[in-house]
């Protein structure tokens, strides 16, 4: 790359941090809210690189929110505005619990999609705003890209003799993770429904009774219980204007990759 690519696209980072800046605060003054957003879209100023996949969420995703929550003042209600395919189940659950434990009132505003562990984190959301066409999605964890509930379901219907040790210790792991995801869905939803409607929600949206890029739209959202509400606000849309919609991971079918271990645990 020469130089002056360099400072063309320098330049170009700069402007349009710029304009986001410009948006945010605009909508911060509008709605009385800390903006707050995670949104996975390839920068304008990066290369396209077909090798480079950072558009899921990362632990580095949570280390920007948490500490943007953090620097919140407890009394500031918080816009969240979240865009994402879903990625880490530690950095989903790590933002949900700080959102969940944020004093005043977070709206997390999802315009397009917030699947997986994006619907993990609207889960602890004190208001969900979405379009009538917006998607969320089930938060059943993926273990090594295998659903949890296929692995249990596998090991359930297969006579042990014919299953591998692997797999055995990949569905232990899978009961044990879908196990706690609902545990951990009860409690962000603890306080917006009655117990048993918590518990059934949660068990429904990690159970795997979904495939996992089954979308959950406003109108299915609301008969679950969730509090979803419609009119994302202009300004967001505005915002969205300044990332690049070319190609980028899409929510998507658990991607089945052999049986080779993973540790990752993904949602």
């Amino acid at each position: 790359m020469s130089d002056a690519n360099a400072e063309t696209r320098e330049q170009l980072r700069e402007r349009i941090l710029a304009k986001r800046m410009e948006i945010i605060s605009a909508l911060e003054k509008e709605r009385g809210t800390k903006v707050i957003t995670l949104i996975h879209r390839r920068e304008p100023w990066e290369e396209d690189s077909k090798d480079k996949d950072t558009a899921h969420l990362t632990i580095e995703d949570s280390e920007h929110v948490l500490a943007q929550i953090r620097s919140t003042p407890p009394d500031q209600p918080i816009d969240l505005i979240i865009h994402t395919p879903g990625g880490l189940a530690l950095a989903a659950e790590m933002i949900a619990t700080a959102v969940k434990l944020h004093q005043a009132k977070v709206t997390v505003i999802v315009p397009f999609y917030a699947m997986s562990g994006g619907t993990l984190i609207a889960l602890a959301a004190d208001e969900i705003i979405m379009e009538p066409y917006s998607v969320l999605g089930p938060v059943d964890p993926q273990i090594g890209g295998w659903p949890s509930g296929a692995l249990i379901h596998l090991i359930q219907k297969k006579p042990p003799e014919s299953v591998s040790d692997q797999m055995w210790i990949m569905a232990e792991v899978a009961g044990l993770s879908l196990a706690s995801v609902q545990r951990f869905s009860m409690w962000l939803l603890d306080d917006k429904l009655p117990q048993q409607a918590a518990t059934k929600t949660a068990e429904f949206l990690s159970g795997g009774y979904l495939s996992h890029d089954t979308p959950i739209m406003f109108e299915a959202a609301r008969s679950l219980g969730l509090p979803v509400k419609t009119d994302v606000p202009g300004k967001v849309y505005e915002l969205f204007e300044t990332c690049v919609f070319g190609p980028c991971k899409r929510p998507e079918l658990a991607t089945y990759e052999g049986t080779k271990a993973q540790s990752t645990r993904t949602i």
